[in-house]
């Protein structure tokens, strides 16, 4: 009997509107085939130069510590950790979902004294609030906080959240997983220290790279540490002597991944970064717009809703994992389901990068529509698709 191994692999070809990874474009899976070359090899020397010039145009930064992890996001967001936390220091997350629980997880993990201020699931965290509680805890080392909560869809005010961080000197994690592509992150006008983010949503590439960005005043810190950095594949300063001028060896790149990143990325700029970000808000609102015409509730409050990825309440008497089950098997399409507080309670639809497209808008409604009329809810066709088509039509006017 032949092993199945033996066999080509076949997959299908689905319609990615989870979480992540997002639909990618064929020019990145082609430019993934390109020749595999050394990363010592002068030739990638000039790919890694072009991905980090393009990415500090994204974070719209100057910082020259700019460059992508070989990790998904968890990777970025231990080498932002792992980088600036030293045993003992006091940090402050701002936990509203799912992801800013990691931060503290992987915080604590580093040995520092970790503080929560947490905001209820589908709440943006709170400028006063978090003015309030930095007044509670002098002399913080660093406060962490999600901009795009990829658990529940809401998006906080980063720029009003700086501001209060800086009054207490205090230096900013900024978690951009979800949102740097697709909504408009400023690093330096805002004044973030950390950032990261990851390939597989709104930059367009596959999983595996992960971007983050220093500020001058984050790589003082690094470069002042009392204690080594613990983690050593994720070490900043051994990978700037790697992605800088200095090229010394620290660990085989992704050499292909990084291909990928840097086609996806010269697409961003062909497209322009103002242009994609207006993108992600306009398909966005036509499925917000499709989602309440099937009387469905948006989980995250208005005025603090993330483009890329919107959060729907299940309604009462469906059942989560059948629906979802239907849409893969019978129509291709992934969305996520719902994470920590909101497992088996929310649908997570993104529309991320590539994925980002009217047409995937009025298929995963009319999807929706079909599926919700077999499971009892009532359905009136075609009203999710006309309020979604209106809503784009005249997103402009």
């Amino acid at each position: 009997m032949t092993s199945s191994y033996m066999n080509e692999a076949q997959l299908p070809q689905r319609v990615l509107l989870g979480a992540g990874p997002s639909t990618v474009h064929p020019r990145v899976l082609q430019a993934m085939t390109m020749p595999v070359v050394g990363h010592l090899d002068p030739s990638f020397f000039r790919v890694m130069d072009d991905v980090c010039e393009m990415l500090r145009e994204v974070f719209h930064t100057k910082n020259s510590m700019t460059l992508p992890i070989s990790s998904t996001g968890t990777g970025a967001m231990e080498t932002a950790c792992a980088n600036i936390i030293e045993p003992g220091d006091e940090v402050l997350i701002c936990r509203n979902g799912f992801f800013g629980a990691r931060l503290a997880d992987i915080a604590d993990r580093c040995g520092a004294t970790v503080h929560m201020m947490d905001t209820p699931w589908g709440k943006a965290v709170d400028p006063q609030m978090l003015r309030d509680e930095l007044k509670k805890h002098p002399g913080l080392k660093v406060v962490g906080v999600v901009h795009a909560e990829t658990s529940t869809g809401v998006l906080s005010s980063l720029e009003e959240l700086m501001d209060v961080i800086h009054e207490y000197g205090a230096l900013s994690i900024v978690d951009a997983v979800t949102s740097l592509g697709g909504h408009e992150v400023r690093m330096d006008d805002w004044g973030i220290d950390i950032c990261y983010s990851a390939t597989q949503k709104c930059l367009g590439a596959p999983p595996g790279l992960a971007p983050i960005s220093l500020s001058p005043a984050a790589m003082d810190v690094v470069n002042n540490r009392a204690s080594k950095v613990q983690s050593f594949y994720f070490n900043l300063k051994d990978l700037e002597a790697y992605w800088s001028q200095t090229r010394a060896y620290h660990h085989t790149s992704p050499i292909n991944m990084t291909y990928a990143l840097r086609e996806a990325l010269r697409m961003m700029m062909e497209e322009g970064l103002d242009n994609r970000v207006h993108r992600h808000a306009r398909v966005a609102a036509g499925l917000r717009a499709g989602v309440e015409a099937l009387g469905m509730t948006l989980l995250a409050e208005e005025g603090h809703r993330v483009n890329p990825l919107t959060a729907i309440s299940i309604p009462e008497g469906i059942d989560d994992a059948r629906v979802r089950r239907s849409l893969l098997n019978d129509y291709d399409i992934e969305i996520g389901g719902g994470l920590g507080e909101f497992a088996g309670k929310a649908w997570r639809i993104g529309l991320m990068g590539e994925s980002c497209r009217e047409k995937n808008v009025f298929a995963v409604l009319s999807a929706l529509e079909s599926i919700l009329s077999k499971e009892g809810y009532e359905v009136a066709f075609g009203a999710s698709l006309s309020a979604a088509q209106r809503t784009i039509a005249t997103f402009d006017e």
